[in-house]
């Protein structure tokens, strides 16, 4: 059975998932009525279809780097292929039974997969724990915290899910329904998301750019992380409480401290060598769109009397947070380290970055006017749509030239090789 279980790919996971958005989005968008519960699936398509599944097999590709892990390290290699494989096939459970009113099942899904992120963070601190010392071990207590923030998250999601499918949901599920699920949403994005890609971006963000880390980064960063936590938490109680002022002062926290412990440093890097290709460009483009979007979200919350208000105001701008800030730096990253990953020598390498490169500018300049034509545009406007059409048209571009970079790279990279033992022999 574990020989079976290594075999699987679980990078493909996330690729299929962005897929499966890109379809699912466009549907969303061109029909109503054709998707169940379908501002649940839109979110939750991208948030734990892709973005889960991405930190998921990610945040071991760091771990194992940064902390110097064995090839065969089993919680880095045969554990998470069986986290990745139990996590998709709940999750495949979860869109089932919210789609069919299964409030119960939802719930158990969501405890499940509580079960399955407790356990991959867990396996983040004993890997830290029982390896040398390393400056760089903060990244992997970002990962750490953000496994908690999830785990927290799933255990309300699955109060919100009976809430929202169930046929006879108690009184009191009804009433605290919106608080709990700004409650949720607050732990899952902010936390799992946010602070996973906030600890990524203390090693990463200067190896995209190529230039050196702030002397400072790892410092800050650690002092940075205890009052992100802590803002965190405030907003998720207060949310809880269905107090607003308390959610949006606990952001502000939170967007403080990443501006001031992870950003300024990867600012300082980037003055001796700015953002030149696609993925520097589009990470920056990512943060500053995230930046805004926490904004927007805190001043709402700010002025919001309650949860269900919140709700209202930030209905336009967490799918911005998303589409704008999250997935471009999801997609920055992941067009960094693929070839990377790949290898096969500098060649293969600008084999491969040569095809997603591909009029990246055009790319970028319509991705981002679209985005910004949806910031100021009309929901209910003809536009507004096309605009929402040409992000994910961008996207699905994304994801053609990552499948032809790699084939492309793979060829130049099995070409090399035959050339080397050739003139070996």
């Amino acid at each position: 059975m574990s020989r079976v279980v290594s075999r699987v790919r679980a990078d493909r996971f996330a690729t299929a998932w962005m897929i499966i958005a890109l379809v699912v989005l466009a549907i969303g968008l061109l029909t109503r009525g054709v998707l169940p519960v379908p501002l649940w699936t839109m979110v939750h398509v991208v948030t734990l279809g892709v973005l889960a599944n991405a930190i998921l097999q990610w945040s071991w590709y760091f771990a194992r780097t940064l902390l110097h892990l064995s090839a065969d390290d089993r919680r880095a290699g045969l554990n998470n292929v069986i986290r990745a494989v139990t996590f998709n096939v709940l999750l495949v459970v979860l869109f089932a039974a919210m789609w069919t009113g299964a409030a119960w099942a939802a719930a158990s899904c969501a405890g499940a997969v509580a079960a399955v992120i407790c356990w991959h963070g867990l396996d983040m601190v004993l890997a830290a724990r029982h390896t040398l010392a390393t400056r760089f071990v903060i990244v992997i207590r970002y990962y750490a915290a953000a496994s908690g923030f999830l785990v927290l998250g799933s255990i309300i999601a699955g109060f919100v899910a009976v809430a929202l499918v169930s046929r006879h949901p108690a009184g009191w599920l009804v009433r605290w329904q919106d608080p709990l699920t700004v409650a949720h949403a607050t732990a899952n994005v902010a936390g799992w998301v946010g602070l996973t890609m906030a600890g990524t971006l203390i090693t990463l963000g200067p190896t995209m750019m190529r230039t050196r880390m702030d002397p400072t980064a790892v410092s800050r960063a650690t002092r940075g992380l205890g009052w992100m936590c802590a803002g965190l938490l405030v907003a998720v109680v207060a949310a809880g409480f269905d107090i607003m002022a308390g959610v949006g002062l606990g952001l502000l926290v939170f967007t403080v401290t990443l501006g001031v412990d992870v950003l300024i440093p990867l600012v300082n890097a980037a003055r001796a060598r700015a953002p030149r290709s696609v993925a520097t460009w589009t990470l920056a483009a990512g943060v500053a769109w995230t930046l805004a979007c926490l904004g927007a979200v805190i001043w709402h919350a700010l002025c919001a009397g309650n949860a269900t208000a919140l709700r209202a105001a930030n209905l336009g701008w967490l799918p911005l947070l998303g589409a704008a800030g999250l997935a471009q730096i999801f997609i920055a990253a992941l067009t960094y380290l693929m070839p990377v990953v790949i290898g096969g020598g500098p060649a293969a390498l600008r084999v491969g970055m040569g095809v997603l490169e591909t009029s990246w500018p055009v790319r970028f300049s319509v991705r981002n006017t679209a985005l910004l034509l949806i910031a100021v545009a009309d929901d209910g406007a003809t536009l507004h749509v096309l605009w929402w059409l040409l992000v994910l048209a961008c996207y699905g571009t994304d994801i053609v030239l990552f499948a032809l970079a790699g084939v492309h790279q793979a060829t130049a990279k099995a070409a090399a090789l035959r050339s080397r033992r050739i003139d070996h022999d």
